[in-house]
Formats: structure tokens, C-alpha cells, sequence
């Protein structure tokens, strides 16, 4: 079987024809080098994974046949995870939303905060960011990417009585309970918030400190934004 994965939000359906252009037509013809009646998959999140077969090769686009169905869209039970995190410089900030795809996290949304040195996102790249994480990674879902949000905005419209926001709380030094706090929380709806560089303000800690929310710790070492977000997800893939 073809490791070659290609993302569409078309509708996908088993003996149809697709047209494929632009950016995907770039990939499979000149990153991948396929050529014509050579195999590759193709899936979403609404259709299910499909193998299929390039039947016509133009200059600008191709045609594919898409063939049988080798995944539904049931085989994929994701954690309902979100990741709010303050935007960052680009390879690092790509380097986050790329693994955090990766880990399985449904939704990411970024914020400002007071101490963010960046202070806008371009949701299209981290789009891009996403489709290829989800490619990689044989995920079937993209995750959902909201809209730049001002922290005290995020934390008033917070749903507290449906999901539970963990947040990093850096002058915490003793992790003892981090893995019990996960642990009791597994199959539930999460929200994991992560601070800017130089961490939440003392408002936004009492801003915090007045919610349900939990705050938690990694460890006595100050960790770069994308490290820190990286590693709470896959901390708490491995609780449940």
C-alpha cells in the first residue's frame, strides 16, 4: 500500500473521479514524482482514506480514480484536546502546531497575552502546517485553528462547565502531581493553556486564580513555548 497521503476537503467516494491542482498537484507530481496509473491515498475527516490511482497527468493538474475505502471515518477517536498558546517566531511556531498535530490535539487557538512579543498569526501557513502534520502522521482530521483571541477575552467565554483548562503555572516547582491531575481527567474535554515567553502577568494569574482552572507544572526548568506545549500533550497522551 501507498505511504503517500494527500489531504482534500472534497467529497471523496469510492469508483468517483477527482480533479487535483495547485499545491497537491505540486507535491504529487513534482516532490513525490508520481506518475500515471501510480497509487497514492487520499482521505479527510468527513469521507474516511482511499486509495486511488492517477488516470490523466496534465501540465497543471491530474486526475484521479479513487478506489477502495481502507478507513472509515469511526477509526478515528481523538481525545477532544485544545491547545491555546500564544503565537511565537515562525520555525518555532510552526515547529509546535506541526507536533501538536501530530499528538492528536483537535483544536488549537491562539492568544494574546500581555507579555507576547508576537502579535498576529497567519492562520493560512499554520493551515498548511497542519494538512502535512495530518498527512505524516495518518491522522484523518486537520485540527481546527480559531481565530487570534485577546486572553481575557479566551478565559471570560471559556465553557468551564463542559471542559476543564489546565494551564502552566511556571512558579510551581514541584511536578508530583501533574500525572494524577491528568490521569483524573482522561476522556474528558481539555484545554491546555501555555504562556508567552516570559510567562502570565500577575493579573492574569488573578485573572486565572478566580476559575476553576488547574494549573500545573513540568518541572523546575523554564521551557521554551513549543517545548512546553508539546510536552503537556504527549504527558497527558500517555495518562490515558
Amino acid at each position: 500500500m501507498s505511504k503517500i497521503r494527500v489531504y482534500s476537503n472534497k467529497n471523496l467516494r469510492t469508483s468517483s473521479l477527482l480533479r487535483i491542482e495547485n499545491e497537491d498537484f505540486h507535491y504529487i507530481k513534482n516532490v513525490m514524482r508520481l506518475k500515471l496509473n501510480e497509487n497514492f491515498i487520499i482521505f479527510n475527516e468527513f469521507d474516511g482514506e482511499f486509495n486511488c490511482s492517477i488516470i490523466e497527468l496534465n501540465k497543471k493538474d491530474l486526475k484521479i480514480q479513487i478506489k477502495d475505502c481502507i478507513r472509515n471515518i469511526n477509526s478515528e477517536t481523538l481525545p477532544d484536546t485544545e491547545l491555546i498558546f500564544t503565537p511565537i517566531r515562525h520555525n518555532r511556531q510552526d515547529f509546535l502546531i506541526e507536533k501538536a498535530t501530530e499528538l492528536g490535539i483537535k483544536t488549537l487557538s491562539p492568544i494574546i497575552t500581555q507579555n507576547t512579543s508576537v502579535k498576529d498569526i497567519n492562520i493560512d501557513r499554520a493551515t498548511i502546517i497542519a494538512k502535512e502534520a495530518c498527512e505524516q502522521s495518518q491522522r484523518l482530521s486537520i485540527p481546527k485553528i480559531n481565530p487570534l483571541e485577546n486572553f481575557e477575552s479566551k478565559i471570560h467565554n471559556f465553557d468551564f462547565e463542559t471542559r476543564t483548562l489546565i494551564y502552566l503555572d511556571e512558579r510551581q516547582n514541584n511536578n508530583t502531581n501533574t500525572i494524577e491531575i491528568l490521569k483524573n481527567l482522561k476522556h474528558k474535554p481539555i484545554s491546555f493553556l501555555i504562556g508567552p515567553e516570559g510567562g502570565f502577568s500577575e493579573n492574569e494569574f488573578k485573572i486565572l486564580s478566580k476559575t476553576p482552572a488547574i494549573g500545573i507544572t513540568l518541572g523546575k526548568q523554564i521551557l521554551r513555548a513549543e517545548t512546553a506545549g508539546i510536552s503537556i500533550i504527549a504527558l497527558y497522551n500517555l495518562s490515558i
